[in-house]
C-alpha cells in the first residue's frame, strides 16, 4: 500500500483528519510529518558524516574520486525507493534521476554505509525519507562530494522558499541544505551544520512536532538496515 495512503488512514482512525479535509489537506499533514523526520535524518547523516571526517581526515568517498570534475554521488535510498531513479527497473522515472548524463562519479548508499561503519568503528542506523513512492517531487537524499568538501540536501516540502532553504531545478521543490566549510559558497543557501542547527528557521521548524510520531517511527524501524537486506 502506498506509504502516504497508509498514513491517512491512521489520521482518519485517530480521529485528526476532519470530516470534510480534502486528500490535498491530509496530505499536507502527511507532508508535514515527513518533512520533520527529514530534517531529522538531515541532522543525523550530516553528524556521521563530519564524524568521518574528524576521524579520516576526509570525507566519504573523497579519497575515490578519479576527476576534480567529477563530484562523487550517493543517492540515499531504500530498495524500493532506488526502483524509481536507476533506469534498469520498470518504475523508472528520468525526470526523477539526477545523474541521467552521468555527470556524477555515484557510489552506492550500501557502500556509503559500509564505509562510514568501517571507519567509526560502528554499526549505524540507516535514515531514509519515509516517503515511499514519489509523487510530483523526488524522494530521498543526495550527499555529494567534491575535493572542497560535501553537501547534502534533503526535500522540505511543507517548508517552502526562506533564507534557508531553495527549490530545486524542477522550480517547485524545496530543498534544505548543509555543506562543508569548503563547499557553502559554491551552493545557493548551503549553511554550515551548526550554523543550520542554530538558526531560528529551523529552530522553529524542528519545533513544530509530529501529528503521528508513532507512524514515522515505525517506517523508520522498517527501514533502519535496508542496505544490507
Amino acid at each position: 500500500m502506498n506509504k502516504i495512503v497508509a498514513y491517512l488512514i491512521v489520521l482518519v482512525l485517530a480521529g485528526i483528519a476532519w470530516p470534510h479535509a480534502s486528500y490535498a489537506d491530509m496530505e499536507q499533514v502527511y507532508q508535514r510529518d515527513a518533512d520533520q523526520a527529514r530534517l531529522s535524518h538531515l541532522l543525523y547523516w550530516t553528524g556521521l558524516i563530519e564524524e568521518y571526517q574528524s576521524k579520516t581526515g576526509s570525507y566519504p568517498f573523497q579519497e575515490q574520486l578519479l576527476s576534480k570534475d567529477k563530484p562523487g554521488l550517493v543517492r540515499i535510498l531504500t530498495k524500493e525507493q532506488q526502483l524509481y531513479v536507476f533506469p534498469n527497473s520498470d518504475k523508472y522515472v528520468a525526470g526523477l534521476d539526477n545523474n541521467a548524463n552521468g555527470s556524477f562519479q555515484e557510489f552506492t548508499v550500501k557502500g556509503f554505509v559500509a564505509e562510514l561503519e568501517d571507519k567509526l568503528g560502528r554499526e549505524i542506523e540507516e535514515k531514509y525519507d519515509i516517503q515511499r513512492v514519489p509523487t510530483r517531487s523526488p524522494i530521498g537524499y543526495n550527499y555529494f562530494v567534491t575535493e572542497n568538501g560535501y553537501l547534502l540536501w534533503v526535500t522540505c516540502i511543507t517548508c517552502g522558499v526562506t533564507e534557508i532553504s531553495t527549490l530545486l531545478m524542477d522550480g517547485y521543490t524545496p530543498t534544505v541544505n548543509i555543506a562543508s566549510e569548503g563547499m557553502v559558497g559554491e551552493v545557493h543557501k548551503a549553511f554550515l551544520r551548526k550554523n543550520m542547527i542554530n538558526h531560528p528557521t529551523f529552530k522553529t521548524w524542528q519545533g513544530r512536532g509530529y501529528k503521528k510520531e508513532g507512524y514515522v517511527r515505525h517506517v523508520e524501524q522498517q527501514n533502519i538496515h535496508d542496505s544490507k537486506r
